[in-house]
Order: structure tokens, then C-alpha cells, then sequence
């Protein structure tokens, strides 16, 4: 009896062209973004993410390359500090590791005008895919930057040496 009226609630127009949503419907793929996006926070945290901003593709501006430049390079000041802190300095970043993270950083960043074919990052803020080498340069600093801070700042130190026997004083 189930099966009759499952057969039966199906429908019978006679057109026999599948629905969108039916199982014999070619796949239809989700090209909208999602949560793995590589943005400022996903370079922040290390964390894994996918290229997959949506942007338009131009012929080559200088103010455009200049501008991806100045976006990254923003981003600097907070980025360095943030990976230059310690569990040990109670939050408070190291501020000679937070230097050089930002000398580094804006070296790494050079890289990241794209040529001005296109904005670095996305309204949403996400990076374009051509922005990877610019956003791989960038947390490789950032990454050493959060090595150096947690090992510089936990390393015992080393044994002192005890005097040499020729320079002994009196």
C-alpha cells in the first residue's frame, strides 16, 4: 500500500525533463564563497584557506598596483604586533620582534601589487586568488615573527661558562 501511494504522489505530466533538483539533473556546482576564504584573519591565524575572492580582471594600473601595496602594507602594524607576543609577556608584544616583523613584512609586501590587474583583496575581504604568493610571502613572516616570540621568550638560557685556567686573577 506505501508503495502505491509513493508511486502514485509522484508526479506524471508526461514531460519527462527532470527537475532542477531531481536526482537525473546534471550537478549544478555552488560557486559562492565560503568560510575557508583567505582574508586578514586567516593570515592572522595560520589557518588553512582557499583563493576565492570575486574580482574582475583589468589591464595593468599603476594606482591600482600602488593601492594592493598600501592595503597590505596597512595591515602591518597589527599583524606584527599580534605575532610578536608571548604567552610569557602577559600579551604585550616584544617591540624589537615587532620591528623587524614590519621591516620584513614591508619587504614581503613588494610583492603584492599584482602587477595592478586587479585588487588584492575583495569587498568582502577576501584575496584574490593571484594575491597567493603575496599572502604566502606575508604569513612566512608572520610565522617566523610567532616562532622567534614563543621560543625566544620560553628558551632556557644557556649555562654560563666557567673562567679559563690562563686568566685567572689574583
Amino acid at each position: 500500500m506505501f508503495l502505491s501511494l509513493l508511486l502514485g504522489a509522484a508526479p506524471n505530466d508526461g514531460s519527462g525533463a527532470a527537475s532542477a533538483q531531481s536526482l537525473e539533473a546534471p550537478p549544478v556546482a555552488d560557486e559562492s564563497p565560503t568560510a575557508w576564504s583567505c582574508t586578514a584573519d586567516t593570515l592572522r591565524s595560520g589557518k588553512e584557506c582557499v583563493f576565492e575572492a570575486e574580482l574582475t580582471p583589468a589591464e595593468p594600473n599603476k594606482d591600482q598596483a600602488a593601492s594592493n601595496i598600501r592595503t597590505i602594507q596597512d595591515m602591518a602594524r597589527t599583524l606584527c604586533a599580534e605575532s610578536s607576543k608571548s604567552s610569557s609577556t602577559e600579551g604585550k608584544p616584544d617591540r624589537n620582534l615587532a620591528t623587524t616583523c614590519e621591516k620584513k613584512y614591508a619587504a614581503a609586501a613588494e610583492r603584492c601589487g599584482l602587477e595592478g590587474t586587479s585588487p588584492i583583496v575583495d569587498a568582502k575581504g577576501r584575496f584574490a586568488p593571484a594575491a597567493r604568493a603575496c599572502y604566502r610571502a606575508i604569513s612566512g613572516v608572520l610565522q617566523e615573527t610567532q616562532m622567534a616570540a614563543s621560543v625566544g621568550k620560553t628558551a632556557v638560557p644557556a649555562p654560563k661558562s666557567p673562567p679559563s685556567r690562563g686568566s685567572a686573577s689574583l
